[in-house]
Formats: structure tokens, C-alpha cells, sequence
């Protein structure tokens, strides 16, 4: 009864975790694994990264030395797993592909600290790529760059990897100018449709897995194409493949729209391969994504002028370009953008009525673009402030316009002062102690005396005459009452002045300087 139950339970538990699981993908929440791949630390490291003449005298000494261990009567058998690893080479060469890569990944798994798991990664990544299973091959390559950056295979790594990535990527050509939207300088933000737009294929849902295309990876094939992709220039930045892999991956950047990955990569492309055949579009298509990546007269203008720069450094390399015409013309907007970028700053001082403020940035426009429609609107404006704007007049006086309230309100002088008291109510005497007959005395009234206040202030006083017990039972003894802190006057009150011959500091609180209130 038990076991019926308890799977029952187990098979009604099924679909509820399958159902939970589902959720929390579409919910955008990291699984465990997500998270460990998250905190891993994946920033590309070249320390173990071997050129391509190191890595042929490596494999040449390791030639030389096989060669001279045959002729001494030695044998590769002491390699741990050299069986294991001949058996798995027999079933690859009778094309016996996955049961070749099953074997080759039990000795790359078993033997992980062996010389033989080098070749075993690489030859389980051949056996997938034989029956076109090409995302666990990528994955298979992965592994093998990441232990042996400098791997004797990375030749044949480096042309696979680029070989998915073209065919995983939804376009696999280099991108044209005519491609990409063309910049819109009435409204930066919005870019305006492109001459020849690209025929894109209908993009994929990013949540659905892939379950029946064995040549494409489970999720996301662009993203596994880029990084392909990118595993080439990152793991043979000299081989023949670098700078093509480069290229493709800020195609694929330009054609999505992402214009700052895009303008990153073709800047990469200009410093790291200068003799690249790629070079001549690197800087036509970067300085046109450049600027397409400019937001508008709000935001910073360095984007502009970076872009303005490497359009005037393209037509000054390739002055017979085909799309030389086009750069000019743009060249000539930019100069009025950046015009309106200054004409920006004269509407926002006319909001605050800052009318010096604008005059200022009216007159830049005038002298630095004289020739842009913003000159013609600078000196309209100039003219509506007055001949004093107009000419200049009014920059060589100190005057300022007149201040608000508020602005008056923070200038006047605070009504109260703080009092300072004098340095002789610092000093502590200590207390005499006193017996309880004294304590009578100083509650009692005191007795009337014909005698003037003068003589009773120069008598010596009398020390007090301790009482008998029987009187000092027979009073009342008062219980002391605590003193309350004395507290300061109110805001506005008027204290009391100090007296003449005190300290500078009680000087300088009862004059303070005039000017803006101390918060």
C-alpha cells in the first residue's frame, strides 16, 4: 500500500515540476547552473596563447622526440590510456562516429591529467562534427581552447568554429553601406529606413529549445554564432581567419541595430588588423554606425565629433571612394548639428531667463558657424534681448539682473545671535560637604536685620552651629528637586548683549558677516 501510493504521489509530482521549471524560465529567473556560469570569472586571458611559429617548433619538437624514442626502443604504450585511446581511433577510422565519441570522451575523462586528453577532446569533437552534431562539437572545441589555448590542432579549431558561426548566424556575409539605416538629423534617436534593406529571416523565439535540428545549439543560435565567432580572433589572433571573424561579428551588430557593439568591433578591427582587406570598410562602415550611435543636442556631443573625425580621416585615406559624396554631405550636417547643440543651451537659458547666459551662446554660434541656419536665429534673438546683448555692451558690466525672493530670502541676515558665555562660569568648584543641620538652615527663611546689606556683605560668615539630634528629628527634610537644563532662546528672541572687554571670538559671534544664512 505504501509503494502504491508513494508512486502515485511520484508520478502526479512530475508534471508539477516540469511545470515549476517552466515558470521560472519565463519568469527570467537563474537556475543554479546559470548562476555558477554567471560568477565564473570568463574574461579572456592569452597567458598560455602560443603563436603560430611557437606552436610549429613545439610540434616539431615533439616530432623529433617520438622519432628518437622509436629509434631507442621505446613505445608510446606508457602514456597512460594510449589503449583506451587506439580502440576509440579504430572505430573513428570505420566511420563508427558515435560510438567513437563516446569513447573518446570516456578517455578524456578518465584520463585528465594524461597527455592523451588533448588528442581524446579533439578527436570527440571530430566524431560529432562527422555526423553534423555541431553543437556538441562547438561545445567539444570549447573545452579543448580553454585547457590548451595553444593546442597543435587550433589550425582545424579555427576553421570549424568559423564555419558554424557563418552558419549559425542569420546572415553570414559581410554587411554593405546600403544595409543599414540611414541617420536622421531632425530626430537622431530614430534612424531613417536603409536604400537596400537586408532579406532577415524570421527570428526564432529566445525561450523555445530546440529539440529537433541537431546542427543548431538548444537556445539562442545567433549567440552561439557570435561566440564562435569571436573564439577565433580570441584564440588565434594571427591566424587567417582573425580578422574575418572580426568582421562577421560587427556585420552582425550593424545589421541588428546595436550600434555601439558595432563601432566597438570595426575600431577593433582598424587598431588590431591595419593590414586587413577589411580595413577600407571597417572605417566607411564604422564612421556611419559612429554616428548613427549620436542621440541627439540633449546628450554629449563627443559621438559627433568622433564621427566627424573619422569621416574627414576616410576621405583623406580613400579619397576615391564610392560613397565619398555621401560622407561630404554628412560632414556638412554634422556642422549644423553641432551647431544646434550650442543653440540647444540658448533655449534652455531663455526658460530660466538667463538672458546673459543666452546672449553668450548666441554670439558662439554666430562666430564659430556662421554659415548654419542657427546664425541666422542667433541674431534674430540677439536683436529681441536689446543693443546692449546685441553688441556686447551689457558683458563688460558687473551688474547682475535682479534676484528672486527666494535668492533674497537666503542673503538676509539671520535676527539672532548666538551668546557666548564667559570663561569664568567654565571653572568647577568642588563641593564642601555639609551635615544635616546645615541643610535646615539654607531651606529656613532668612531673618530680618536692620543692619545694611554692605556690613552684612563685609562680615566674616560664621561657621554653622550643628543642632541636637532631637531637633533635626523633629524637622522635615526636603527632598532636593533636580534643575532643568537651561534652554536657548527661541529663534528671533533678542539675547542679552555681552559685556564690553570680552574675547575676539565673543566679537565675532555678535558681528558676524552679512551674507548668505549658515544652515
Amino acid at each position: 500500500m505504501y509503494n502504491t501510493t508513494s508512486r502515485q504521489f511520484a508520478v502526479k509530482r512530475g508534471p508539477l515540476v516540469c511545470a515549476v521549471a517552466l515558470l521560472f524560465l519565463a519568469m527570467g529567473c537563474a537556475t543554479p547552473w546559470e548562476k555558477s556560469a554567471l560568477l565564473k570569472d570568463t574574461s579572456p586571458n592569452i597567458e598560455r596563447v602560443q603563436g603560430p611559429t611557437q606552436r610549429s617548433l613545439v610540434n616539431l619538437f615533439k616530432k623529433k622526440q617520438q622519432e628518437e624514442d622509436a629509434a631507442a626502443g621505446k613505445s608510446l604504450k606508457p602514456i597512460a590510456g594510449t589503449e583506451e585511446y587506439l580502440e576509440a581511433t579504430d572505430l573513428f577510422k570505420e566511420e563508427r562516429y558515435e560510438e567513437a565519441r563516446v569513447a573518446f570522451k570516456k578517455v578524456a575523462k578518465k584520463f585528465k591529467k594524461s597527455e592523451i586528453r588533448e588528442d581524446a577532446l579533439f578527436m570527440q569533437a571530430e566524431s560529432a562534427w562527422k555526423q553534423d552534431n555541431y553543437a556538441v562539437a562547438h561545445d567539444a572545441y570549447a573545452i579543448l581552447l580553454k585547457e590548451y589555448p595553444s593546442t597543435r590542432h587550433l589550425n582545424v579549431v579555427s576553421e570549424r568554429l568559423f564555419t558554424v558561426g557563418r552558419l549559425w548566424l542569420d546572415f553570414p556575409e559581410v554587411v554593405k553601406l546600403g544595409e543599414i539605416h540611414q541617420v536622421n538629423f531632425d530626430q537622431p534617436a530614430k534612424g531613417l529606413p536603409s536604400d537596400e534593406p537586408p532579406k532577415l529571416p524570421k527570428a526564432k523565439p529566445l525561450f523555445v529549445p530546440n529539440f529537433r535540428n541537431k546542427k543548431e545549439p538548444l537556445f539562442d543560435t545567433p549567440g552561439n554564432g557570435v561566440a564562435a565567432l569571436s573564439a577565433v580572433w580570441m584564440n588565434d589572433p594571427t591566424g587567417p581567419l582573425a580578422d574575418d571573424s572580426m568582421m562577421l561579428v560587427a556585420s552582425y551588430h550593424a545589421r541588428k541595430g546595436n550600434y555601439v557593439e558595432a563601432d566597438r568591433f570595426f575600431q577593433m578591427l582598424r587598431e588590431t588588423f591595419p593590414n586587413s582587406p577589411h580595413v577600407q570598410n571597417a572605417f566607411v562602415l564604422g564612421s556611419h554606425v559612429k554616428l548613427m550611435s549620436y542621440q541627439g543636442p540633449t546628450y554629449e556631443g563627443r559621438t559627433l565629433r568622433e564621427a566627424q573625425l573619422l569621416k574627414e580621416s576616410t576621405l583623406r585615406l580613400y579619397p576615391n571612394l564610392p560613397e565619398a559624396d555621401r560622407i561630404r554631405e554628412e560632414l556638412a550636417r554634422i556642422e549644423d548639428a553641432k551647431a544646434l547643440e550650442i543653440w540647444a543651451s540658448v533655449e534652455f537659458y531663455m526658460r530660466k531667463n538667463k538672458k546673459r547666459s543666452a546672449a553668450v551662446y548666441c554670439h558662439q554660434v554666430i562666430n564659430e558657424y556662421p554659415k548654419s541656419p542657427y546664425a541666422a536665429k542667433a541674431r534674430a534673438k540677439l536683436v529681441e534681448l536689446g543693443p546692449e546683448y546685441s553688441s556686447g555692451a551689457a558683458f563688460l558690466t558687473t551688474v547682475d539682473p535682479e534676484k528672486s525672493g527666494f535668492e533674497k530670502f537666503l542673503e538676509t541676515p539671520v535676527p539672532y545671535r548666538l551668546k557666548r558665555a564667559p570663561a569664568d562660569s567654565f571653572r568647577i568648584t568642588p563641593k564642601a560637604k555639609t551635615s544635616n543641620s546645615a541643610k535646615l538652615n539654607e531651606s529656613a527663611p532668612p531673618k530680618a536685620t536692620s543692619e545694611p546689606d554692605t556690613e552684612t556683605t563685609d562680615r566674616p560668615k560664621k561657621a554653622p552651629v550643628e543642632d541636637s539630634p532631637d531637633e533635626v528629628e523633629q524637622a522635615p527634610v526636603e527632598p532636593e528637586k533636580p534643575t532643568k537644563p537651561r534652554r536657548r532662546s527661541p529663534r528671533g528672541s533678542t539675547p542679552d548683549a555681552l559685556p564690553e572687554g570680552t574675547d575676539l571670538e565673543a566679537e565675532r559671534l555678535n558681528n558676524p558677516p552679512v551674507g548668505r544664512a549658515r544652515l
